[in-house]
């Protein structure tokens, strides 16, 4: 039976008790994120034998988190009205439990796959750059351009009032010609470094190098202020990948593997 989540602080306990014991998991929130979630009415949980399900909702899925007790399987999953998305971040050196075929027994299917990559500060030659920040009279249009490029389900694009503050904050870096819009570039601090969530070029103008500058436009922006370059990118776009190898990114050995279960 799935049940609303109601209380945070005793959700927050009991995360707290079980990452503890060890569990396996996929749920790292901090507590300010859980009583946050809690209080919007988020997230549902369904418990089996040594295990349970968490169910964040939003507006077109759900999120799948997970805590198993050692060599505990997980359970069939419920119905949903959503399509219902599981993404994980595991070793690619390492033995993946759950297995895949854990997950597609009990209904999920692969869908997609990203690698980490990272770059170290010291290791670029930064080039002295005339950087452009968005302006937020083109919020609107960045908004559309990331809806056009990114999956939907997986991608984790901002609300417009996200957007706007991440424009305020001087976070989205752009290229222009001609007053028209070539492309972006959306970043943010991490406590590993500086991570590059969005990055999309306007159709007409890539093969031109708008986003190999992009990058370097991101690295000669926070070149003093930042140890560590780092971003995700799809296992299935060969351009993408060329592109980051050719700037010096390089595999971290992290992987992120996501599965879905549609209505």
């Amino acid at each position: 039976m799935i049940k609303k989540m109601i209380d945070g602080h005793a959700f927050w306990e009991e995360v707290a008790k079980r990452l503890s014991n060890g569990e396996k998991t996929n749920f790292f929130f901090s507590e300010k994120d859980v009583h946050h979630l809690v209080q919007g009415g988020k997230v549902s949980r369904l418990d089996f034998e040594g295990g349970v399900y968490f169910f964040i909702e939003e507006d077109t899925l759900y999120r799948l988190y997970y805590f198993l007790e050692k060599e505990k399987c997980p359970e069939v999953l419920p119905e949903l009205p959503q399509p219902i998305i599981l993404e994980e971040v595991v070793l690619a050196s390492k033995k993946r439990v759950p297995s895949e075929e854990n997950w597609i027994r009990v209904g999920l299917k692969p869908y997609l796959e990203r690698q980490r990559m990272y770059l170290m500060a010291k290791n670029i030659v930064v080039e002295e750059r005339q950087l452009t920040f968005a302006s937020e009279e083109m919020s609107g249009e960045i908004f559309r351009m990331m809806n056009e490029s990114f999956e939907p389900l997986t991608s984790l694009l901002p609300m417009k009032e996200e957007l706007l503050r991440d424009i305020q904050a001087q976070k989205i870096i752009v290229a222009i010609r001609h007053d028209e819009l070539l492309g972006f570039l959306h970043f943010g601090d991490e406590k590993q470094g500086c991570m590059l969530w969005h990055i999309a070029v306007s159709p007409k103008a890539r093969g031109i190098g708008v986003g190999e500058g992009l990058l370097k436009d991101w690295f000669f922006a926070k070149k003093d202020s930042t140890k560590k370059f780092l971003l995700w990118v799809r296992m299935d776009n060969p351009a993408a990948l060329r592109m980051y190898e050719k700037n010096g990114f390089l595999p971290d050995g992290r992987v992120a593997p996501v599965m879905i279960k549609t209505t």
